[in-house]
């Protein structure tokens, strides 16, 4: 199911680092782009709207100050629970909580509404994400952000066991706690006279999410607003178009899946996958050159092994905890999913295949898993709730079984979709290791009550949006979770005014999260003017640097590719590889930060990274790194991130040889960047070039 969830909390916090440094200026792969992203968010001027910190009238809502921030105001205002049925007033009222900015000039010339993914998540966690995208258009546009029914503090609610569910636990107990939570809500709030229960399991649905904020549109007396919604937030934005298109300006739909999606088992996420692990590597110079031919039957012969012979191995995880990890093909199905929403699975998985394939060598793969699959439970309810995520998506989403079934005729028909299945749909695996791996979560509504209200998120046919009504579709086109084939089909459902735009070489959610300042900048530009968007220049979206896909895990210093010699070189061949297990250290130096604390990494076979110093001149402390067996790299590297500039000084012993003293310069956010190499080894000069690791 297309989705975000149960995210490790550094995910959060590695957002935030990424939009802070976008917003201070980070590098970006078009002039124009660049000058998107140093606009950064416009900054709060000393007087006007937010000098005084008192409550404000927005319509009819009187919206006191933000304890947690100086730029906002926030409240909660009394929303119907239920809309449809014979006395839907016997329900009650439950509270939708949002975060109102005013526009910073003082002066509005409209609002945008932000939509956060999951479903589940609150929206108003993700502030700082928001107001580094909108940037400059935030001097005078207000923006609202709005907690959707059951998230964050708008009548949230805790599905206990569902919530802690780990992956530990398996799909059995996942289906389980899902259904018992289901039940839950339906014996929990009486209704008016005590005459019995609100069936709460129906009253979470997207429709009623757009009901929920149409009305409180229409209490704030906003006008027609600017609509952005990202993942699920997509979902939504279709569905308040659908129904509410005369309260849009315009509609943004960042890493789309269609409403129209009949098929339950999304098959386009492993079309998807398999072509871009190919392009993935053919687009990077150092897989390309080390591993020629195609990407995805390297990990089909991966498949293939694990499904006969399970990894298992001891290896930390991001934040250096030891522990044994197993990797079999459950694992491996888990890791090519999360590929759609973590570049690290592009950038580490293949060479990881290679490596335990062609060397026997487990090591990068199991350090891989450690890193990207999360085994733990969804945290707190208030950030991400399981059971509100689920009460959304067990009524919206394509089922393949009816809710007029009892449990035994659900269970038959869902064995029975899942016999008529193609044998090599999910090739190289089963459908029965597709279908069952616990991440996937294919049958967990199997047990959900049986609606009584509940009709569909959208209940008239394409096009969604009128003519007048400019909508921008972005996808990536590596984004497995949400397909490209998806946000094409999601385009063709609003309609003629709409216009998809494919990403290269980006993963799920374009604009929210980009480090290179395309997506944003069309955002921005879309936003300023929806009008214009037939005419909106998106040459930037064939451009966005390619992911550096590692071209080969080499256990040993023989196996690194020299660094190709350049005008004065005198080194040989052992030296040149010496500078290349240095410089590759460097890279994975780099990329690890972004899943630790900020503060401490550890190397791919032993050492460690320290980190310090502010975003322009981030400091990495290398000590007795080993990136293969026999080299031991020390030394520390500069790199500042809002340009991207890395600049390296190190010392790489070999075996039994004298150590190479290494100087490492490349550039990070630019498209096919070279690392320039300069240093000595036994006392010959060291001048080479290489692939940026």
């Amino acid at each position: 199911m297309p989705v975000l969830r149960r995210r490790p909390a550094f995910w959060r916090l590695v957002a935030v680092v990424i939009v802070l440094l976008v917003t201070a200026g980070a590098g970006s792969a078009t002039a124009a782009g660049a000058a998107a992203v140093r606009a950064g968010a416009a900054a709060a001027p000393a007087t006007g709207v937010l000098a005084g910190r008192h409550p404000v009238r927005v319509g009819s809502v009187l919206i006191p100050p933000c304890a947690s921030s100086r730029l906002a105001w926030c409240t909660r205002i009394s929303v119907p629970y239920q809309y449809a049925g014979r006395d839907p007033a016997a329900a009650g009222t439950i509270k939708l909580g949002f975060q109102w900015y005013p526009a910073l000039s003082g002066t509005a010339a409209g609002t945008i509404l932000a939509v956060q993914g999951g479903p589940g998540y609150a929206t108003t966690d993700y502030a700082a994400e928001y107001r580094a995208l909108f940037g400059p258009l935030l001097r005078r546009h207000n923006l609202l952000l709005v907690n959707l029914r059951g998230t964050g503090n708008s009548s949230s609610f805790t599905c206990k066991a569902l919530q802690n569910w780990t992956l530990a636990d398996g799909i059995a107990a996942y289906r389980a706690d899902t259904g018992a939570c289901g039940r839950q809500l339906n014996h929990t709030r009486k209704l008016a006279g005590g005459t019995g229960y609100v069936q709460a399991s129906d009253l979470y649905t997207t429709a009623d999410a757009a009901r929920d904020v149409a009305l409180l549109l229409g209490r704030l007396k906003t006008g027609r607003v600017d609509l952005y919604g990202d993942s699920y937030g997509t979902f939504f934005a279709q569905v308040f178009t659908a129904r509410y298109a005369r309260m849009l300006r315009s509609v943004t739909l960042d890493a789309a899946y269609p409403v129209s999606q009949a098929d339950p088992w999304y098959p386009d996420t492993i079309v998807t996958a398999r072509r871009a692990f190919r392009i993935a590597c053919l687009r990077s110079a150092a897989c390309r050159a080390a591993a020629p031919g195609s990407s995805w039957a390297r990990i089909t012969r991966l498949a293939r092994y694990l499904r006969a012979h399970p990894v298992t191995g001891r290896t930390r995880d991001a934040y250096g905890t030891p522990g044994t990890e197993r990797v079999g093909t459950g694992q491996l199905i888990e890791l090519i999913n999360n590929a759609g929403t973590d570049a690290i699975v592009y950038r580490e998985l293949d060479p990881a295949a290679r490596a335990l394939l062609d060397h026997h060598d487990a090591v990068p793969l199991l350090r891989l898993a450690a890193t990207d699959i999360y085994t733990g439970n969804s945290g707190p309810a208030s950030q991400f709730n399981d059971g509100s995520y689920q009460a959304t998506t067990c009524l919206d989403y394509p089922q393949p079984f009816s809710y007029r079934m009892s449990p035994r005729q659900r269970r038959a028909a869902y064995a029975a979709a899942v016999a008529r299945l193609r044998p090599r749909l999910f090739a190289p695996f089963t459908v029965r290791a597709w279908v069952t791996e616990p991440a996937e979560e294919f049958d967990a509504c199997l047990d959900w009550p049986a609606p009584q209200y509940a009709g569909r998120p959208i209940t008239t046919p394409p096009p969604y949006a009128p003519p007048n009504l400019p909508v921008l579709v972005l996808s990536g086109d590596l984004d497995s979770l949400t397909t490209p084939l998806e946000g094409r089909q999601a385009a063709r459902d609003m309609g003629p005014s709409a216009r998809w735009i494919l990403i290269h070489n980006d993963t799920h959610i374009n604009a929210l999260d980009d480090t290179f300042g395309c997506a944003q900048g069309l955002v921005r530009s879309f936003i300023a003017a929806p009008a214009a968007l037939r005419h909106l220049n998106a040459a930037c979206a064939t451009r966005t640097p390619e992911i550096r896909v590692i071209g080969r895990f080499a256990r040993s210093v023989a196996g690194m590719t020299p660094a190709r010699p350049a005008a004065g070189n005198r080194a040989g061949r052992l030296g040149r590889q010496l500078a290349a297990a240095g410089a590759a250290a460097v890279g994975d130096a780099e990329w690890r930060w972004y899943y630790g604390n900020g503060v401490q990494g550890w190397g791919l076979r032993g050492g460690t990274y320290r980190y310090s110093g502010p975003a322009r001149s981030t400091t990495i402390t290398l000590r007795r790194v080993r990136w293969t067996a026999d080299t031991v790299v020390s030394g520390h590297a500069r790199w500042d991130q809002v340009s991207g500039q890395v600049r390296a000084w190190l010392t790489v012993a070999g075996p039994g040889q004298r150590p190479a003293s290494v100087r490492l310069r490349y550039a990070d956010y630019l498209a096919h960047p070279k690392a320039s190499i300069r240093g000595r080894y036994r006392g010959r000069p060291i001048v080479a070039t290489m692939p940026a690791p």
